[in-house]
């Protein structure tokens, strides 16, 4: 068997992002980290170090005391910020930005935003350098190719500014925030879209008659079609629960009491993959009406285990959101409604209980929606006490102001009083007395 050479020499390695040198000397390996980023630029720097430890070793003397000297050298001249590009960075960047770190929608989006739109302008610069000017430069140009401000603001305000903010806070390779001084022009948000009472009914009957294909198993036969009782079942929690579409598909049977009538939020689902729910806000305990209650005890199979999903697809595999979008959008066209997304389901449940005038508090704690975003997206439907005491005012205003016909005024009310309540004329609330 051939025997394996021995190795002299100091290799650079990649360790948690950071390069180090490692080496042995008289029978013991050594690691040296240093703080330099693992980027082409300061592994060629590094590795003139490592040759002249290799060349120390060579004649016999300490390494150790060649990198005491050299310490200085490592963490300062090798690594300087400016050898630093934006492409650099943002390599070893998105390699930390992985589930459950992030949601995988947003590692989507940042490489998505980044590699797409921002690193062939900018990649080559030094992140160092980078100004408020080449950010406003940017932003000029992904709008001259036609982006919507909304999206760009997406693109450079959200995933590019998250980057540069890890870069000066962790890595400390910038020192001056190029976002500083930026200002962002006022985007038109779209409100919210709730559907009306009759839309709501049509829709909740479309999922409870609608027959879906279910695969029978065998390659020459096709698909048979029958009713899905968990669409018909997960349309109605959405629209009488006020969760948010990822949340509801994320059940388990395990956070559902059915006896006392609650559930409990503690995950969501989205892109096939599970994580924390959206804000620490939306862990929360949820009140369920009886109606609902019934219709998640028909679909309770039964044999279930902790980790069984409440809401199946038809081929017994958690919902999707966005496979669900399918027969969604299905049914608002079958039923002529207008388009909206599903998420106008918690729309319509938030609208309701604003203007049936339930408490805001309890409101907060069933959405897991701050009173703040309540009132800036629902105000319309919050219900006001203005109308209410103005009228008590009014009530006062005769004698605050009494004059010559106040005796006819007060005979008036009492007729009109009397109309109300004995409802003597029942078409409207006319005079009765003869006129003189």
């Amino acid at each position: 068997m051939k025997r394996r050479r021995k190795y002299s020499g100091c290799a650079v390695e990649e360790h948690n992002g950071r390069l180090r040198l490692r080496f042995r000397w008289q029978g013991q390996r050594y690691s040296r980290t240093t703080a330099l980023l693992a980027t082409a630029g300061n592994r060629t720097q590094l590795q003139k170090l490592a040759d002249l430890i290799a060349a120390t070793m060579a004649v016999g003397k300490n390494p150790l005391v060649l990198l005491e000297a050299k310490q200085t050298a490592i963490t300062s001249t090798v690594a300087e910020p400016k050898s630093l590009t934006v492409r650099g960075y943002f390599e070893l960047w998105i390699a930390d930005k992985v589930p459950p770190m992030v949601r995988k929608a947003q590692e989507r989006d940042y490489r998505r935003h980044i590699e797409d739109y921002v690193l062939e302008p900018l990649g080559d610069v030094p992140i160092a350098e980078l100004s408020p000017r080449d950010i406003l430069g940017l932003r000029a140009q992904l709008l001259q190719r036609g982006l919507s401000l909304k999206y760009v603001k997406n693109i450079l305000a959200a995933s590019f500014k998250a980057m540069i903010r890890d870069a000066r806070e962790v890595d400390r390779v910038v020192l001056l925030d190029p976002f500083v001084g930026v200002r962002w022009g006022r985007i038109a948000v779209p409100g919210p879209e709730p559907f009306s009472a009759d839309e709501r009914t049509r829709i909740l009957r479309w999922f409870e008659r609608k027959r879906f294909g279910f695969h029978c198993g065998l390659g020459t036969q096709g698909n048979r079609m029958r009713s899905h009782p968990q669409y018909h079942a997960l349309a109605h929690t959405l629209f009488w629960t006020g969760m948010r579409p990822s949340e509801a598909v994320a059940l388990r049977w395990s956070d559902v009491d059915l006896d006392t009538g609650v559930l409990c939020v503690v995950r969501s689902r989205h892109m096939y993959e599970e994580s924390a729910p959206k804000t620490a806000q939306a862990l929360r305990t949820v009140e369920l009406f009886p109606e609902t209650v019934r219709l998640l005890r028909a679909i309770q199979p039964l044999h279930v285990t902790p980790d069984t999903y409440v809401f199946i697809n038809t081929l017994g595999r958690p919902v999707e959101p966005k496979a669900f979008s399918t027969h969604w959008y299905r049914c608002l066209r079958a039923l002529g409604i207008r388009v909206r997304g599903i998420y106008a389901m918690k729309d319509t449940y938030i609208s309701t209980a604003l203007t049936a005038g339930v408490n805001t508090a309890w409101l907060e704690a069933q959405t897991g929606v701050r009173y703040e975003t309540l009132r800036r997206h629902y105000g319309k439907w919050v219900r006001t006490e203005g109308a209410d005491q103005l009228r008590k005012m009014a009530l006062l205003a005769p004698k605050l102001a009494p004059d010559d016909s106040q005796d006819l005024q007060a005979d008036e009310i009492e007729e009109e009083k009397e109309c109300e309540e004995g409802d003597l004329n029942p078409h409207g609330c006319y005079p009765t007395r003869p006129s003189t």
